[in-house]
């Protein structure tokens, strides 16, 4: 009689998956293809298509369509196709913009910011019979000829004697000018009641040692000669003299300021 083992082998059940499961695991697999469809378009799709908004700001009454054209920005420009830094030097064209910066903000708007020149000092241009102002700024850039960008109330002085055959938007004055208008953009910005009070002021160019300047007070009568310094200290020195001088010796018809003493001179036919 043959002996012999006999076992039985336990089977586990498998585990049943209730409804609820598939349910949550669709779910899942449904926010997987939306969240994987949202990043598609937002970091392959959108920075390609054409921009939702485009702002520029800075300057009001600037024509927006010739800044977008010189930034190369059109209808069909999208995010990726844009080369802000070139953008910038592109807008640096146009006279009356200083400075620009270009912004892309992710995934399709741009921001043009543009910095405007503003008016140091004004000359006047003399085209055919018709007497034009041109404003300069304190880089010694004529970036405006004619009624545009002139303000009336704003206090400018009135420059002469700068020797140029013409004058144009986008004419940068020669360097040996630089200083003077560096220091009337301060004095337009800290102390344009000193500027209030100058009528005019000419450059006297002299042919190997540069130019001095001679001011023309607006009440007094009296012309002053002075170096090419022409900060917030000399202008206050030089009007606080003016009104000694003159209530001193009425008969003034100059003083000269350009050897660090003021020196006047008398009108010849004055009588006292």
């Amino acid at each position: 009689m043959s002996s012999g083992f006999l076992y039985e082998e336990e089977i586990s059940p498998r585990p049943s998956v209730s409804p609820g499961d598939k349910t949550l695991k669709r779910i899942l697999v449904m926010i997987g293809v939306i969240l994987l469809a949202e990043l598609i378009w937002l970091f392959g799709i959108s920075p390609c298509m054409p921009l939702s908004k485009v702002e520029v700001s800075g300057i009001p009454g600037i024509d927006k369509g010739a800044v977008l054209a010189l930034a190369g920005i059109g209808s069909h420009s999208s995010y990726m196709t844009i080369n802000a830094p070139a953008a910038e030097q592109a807008l640096l064209v146009l006279p009356v913009i200083r400075s620009a910066r270009v912004l892309k903000h992710f995934p399709n708007r741009v921001e043009l910011i543009l910095e405007p020149r503003r008016a140091a000092a004004m000359a006047f241009v003399e085209e055919g019979r018709r007497i034009f102002p041109a404003l300069i700024d304190g880089d010694g850039m004529v970036f405006s000829v004619g009624r545009e960008g002139f303000r009336e109330k704003e206090v400018l002085p009135v420059i002469s004697g700068l020797m140029l055959e013409r004058v144009f938007p986008g004419m940068k004055l020669p360097r040996i000018y630089n200083s003077l208008f560096m220091e009337l953009e301060t004095l337009t910005k800290e102390a344009p009641e000193l500027l209030a009070a100058i009528s005019e002021i000419r450059i006297n160019n002299r042919n190997y040692d540069g130019y001095d300047l001679t001011l023309y007070p607006i009440h007094g009568g009296v012309k002053v000669r002075m170096g090419q310094d022409i900060n917030e200290e000399t202008l206050r020195y030089m009007l606080l003299m003016l009104d000694v001088l003159s209530a001193r010796s009425p008969g003034i018809q100059e003083i000269d300021f350009r050897t660090g003493t003021a020196s006047y001179k008398i009108k010849e036919a004055y009588s006292g």
